[in-house]
């Protein structure tokens, strides 16, 4: 498998072409500069080519970009080419010749990429970038996906193996996604469970724009970490950037096989948590809940934060809760004990027998409301499906049903199946009178019948 990394200034479109080669939409692209920070993996289309996505390298001395030159820095010692980005428009400038020195010296393959050539005279003024010596360059416009036949042609010859296919990374893997406020420690937990520097970390919310994606190896279980940015109530959200990242965040939870909702703990748990958890809840996800930092917390402290949870989350108590220290590296393997378990409980097989055993237990125990002269008849159930678990029930009447029975049945369900912190979706199926709206042909005896009692009403 050959590895090549695109690395360039901020905003001349790398994420833009990291998308068409890979044709995803995986990679936040906007008119904003640093929008990614982290490395991001993906497949080169009809490929065994794996590309990874750098955050913009600048002159700033400020934490964060540090941190993404040294997540590019080790993009660059991974990959086995370099795909060198600039900007036609803005021409060379010091710093890309800062860069190039830089790429020199790794003695890698590279190829030059001038992007935003969209007419002829841009590609002609962009001579001046032959000036930086690179055997190789490719003039082309994302925006009007120009010139990208000839650099897939270059990406296919560099191409190491026999039979070209894309890689899935998330190919028999569990994906977990972990989600939370800014600053509850997303990326140090993965950091912490891969055991390296993967992510940028940095004291400043918001650091984490993107949803990235991490393969993650323990013993024989593949786990695919998704790291994902701080979500924040809507009137807090003031960059523009950050509701493309809320919107990613979203989407990592819908394609998720499990979400941590971590907490933290060094906070009282607030709206915006309970708002999460309802999130992942109406999406239909398996849930952990994971308090960070007890590191910070003395044994006071901590118990009045499990009450605080456990009163807040009265509403799903069915939830569980783990307690770690991502910086300290505390509770970590329990962690993914505790997550493998809950995926595992919402792929559960539900036999049919049982669940209208169960079904026919609970309306014994408690039968639903009237509505009007009628009860809601629920008949019988089948299982819908898994992860999260689905019953559909069929009767008569059921669009009667009271939302409180509907809550009381997935919970019986619940405790009597074990299915833990794995959400339950019920949903109902009214069987409809086959005569409805049919009018009743009569035979000739029927029709007789009825003249002589319409007949005999009439004396």
């Amino acid at each position: 498998m050959s590895v090549v990394a695109i690395v360039g200034r901020p905003n001349v479109g790398k994420s833009t072409i990291f998308n068409i080669l890979t044709k995803s939409k995986s990679a936040i692209v906007a008119d904003f500069s640093g929008l990614t920070r982290d490395r991001k993996y993906g497949n080169v289309a009809n490929t065994s080519v794996t590309l990874i996505d750098t955050g913009g390298l600048n002159e700033d001395s400020d934490a964060i970009s540090y941190a993404i030159k040294e997540q590019a820095d080790m993009a660059i010692e991974e990959a086995d080419k370099i795909l060198f980005v600039v900007d036609a428009i803005d021409g060379l400038l010091p710093l890309d010749r800062e860069i190039a020195k830089s790429l020199r010296k790794q003695n890698k393959d590279i190829t030059l990429l001038v992007n935003k050539t969209d007419n002829a005279r841009l590609e002609e003024s962009s001579a001046d970038f032959g000036g930086l010596g690179f055997k190789e360059t490719i003039f082309l416009s994302a925006a009007h996906n120009k010139g990208f036949s000839d650099l897939r042609e270059l990406l296919s010859d560099f191409d190491d193996s026999e039979i070209s296919q894309d890689i899935n990374f998330e190919s028999n893997s569990v994906r977990i996604s972990i989600i939370g406020r800014p600053n509850a420690g997303k990326s140090t937990l993965i950091n912490a469970l891969l055991g390296e520097d993967r992510l940028v970390v940095s004291p400043e919310s918001g650091t984490t724009r993107d949803s990235i994606d991490v393969p993650l190896s323990v013993g024989d279980k593949q786990f695919t970490l998704i790291d994902t940015a701080g979500m924040r109530r809507k009137r807090s959200i003031k960059e523009e950037t950050e509701k493309f990242s809320v919107s990613k965040s979203v989407d990592s939870i819908k394609r998720a096989d499990l979400v941590i909702l971590l907490l933290d703990g060094s906070e009282n748990i607030v709206d915006q948590d309970i708002h999460l958890l309802g999130l992942t809840l109406a999406i239909g996800r398996p849930i952990l809940v994971v308090a960070n930092k007890i590191d910070l917390l003395n044994k006071s402290d901590k118990e009045n934060l499990e009450n605080t949870i456990n009163r807040k989350l009265k509403f799903a108590r069915y939830i569980k809760l783990h307690y770690i220290s991502a910086k300290d590296k505390q509770g970590l393997k329990k962690l993914l004990r505790l997550a493998n378990a809950i995926y595992e409980e919402s792929l559960k097989d539900l036999d049919t027998s049982i669940i209208n055993k169960i079904l026919k237990s609970a309306i014994y125990n408690q039968q639903p409301a009237m509505s009007g002269r009628f009860r809601p008849k629920l008949r019988y159930a089948h299982s819908g499906g898994k992860n999260p678990p689905k019953i559909i029930i069929h009767g008569n009447n059921l669009k009667e049903v009271q939302d409180s029975y509907t809550r009381y049945l997935e919970n019986y369900f619940r405790n009597e199946l074990a299915l833990g912190s794995t959400p339950l979706e019920i949903s109902y199926k009214n069987q409809e009178n086959p005569y409805k709206n049919k009018p009743n042909q009569l035979n000739e005896r029927q029709i007789r019948k009825r003249k002589r009692m319409i007949k005999r009403r009439k004396k």
